[in-house]
């Protein structure tokens, strides 16, 4: 459920809600308590929508990202969290696990570091004639090397994970960072 949704949400059940400064304010009937409780459990969402653009300070500042792209992450993150416990299922610190699990992947789709078809990911040696195991990023590795299916995967989740701490999200399982 994204910041726009919740907006909506808030002015169908008679709520106000604007932006002073970095505060949420929140004007309405008492009646629409809960709506405005998923509004402050949800700030981030609803202050991006709110917030003018270019009014976060260095959103899109980081090395390495264009613009927007960071915003862009941390955006997602939290409708992930939100779309993960919505249902009241899910914990928050769960549905943060999973979200955040969803964004490493996403990550290394769209920047993950691909190699020449001979290479095996795992070890980076030649494949040659060997059986090969292919991964699908279009990445390869020797398939009778359990290690080496193993070592890529430890291998590209460290970098989607350090990308993602890097521009401002935090790991939610402590040592997710190598």
């Amino acid at each position: 459920m994204e910041g726009m949704i919740l907006l909506r949400q808030a002015r169908e059940a008679g709520l106000a809600v604007a932006l002073d400064g970095d505060a949420l304010v929140i004007r309405g009937p008492k009646r629409a308590e809960p709506i405005a409780r998923l509004l402050i459990e949800n700030k981030p969402l609803v202050v991006a929508v709110l917030a003018p653009a270019g009014a976060i300070p260095d959103a899109d500042r980081i090395d390495g990202y264009g613009p927007g792209e960071a915003t862009w992450w941390r955006r997602h993150f939290q409708v992930r969290v939100i779309t993960r416990g919505l249902t009241g299922a899910r914990p928050r610190a769960e549905a943060e696990r999973l979200a955040f699990g969803d964004l490493v992947v996403e990550w290394h789709r769209l920047h993950g570091e691909r190699l020449p078809e001979w290479q095996c990911a795992g070890c980076d040696e030649p494949i040659g004639g060997l059986p090969a195991l292919d991964l699908g990023n279009g990445n390869r590795a020797h398939l009778d090397r359990l290690d080496c299916v193993i070592c890529y995967g430890v291998r590209w989740r460290g970098a989607a994970t350090r990308a993602l701490v890097s521009i401002g999200l935090q790991s939610p399982t402590e040592g997710d960072t190598p």
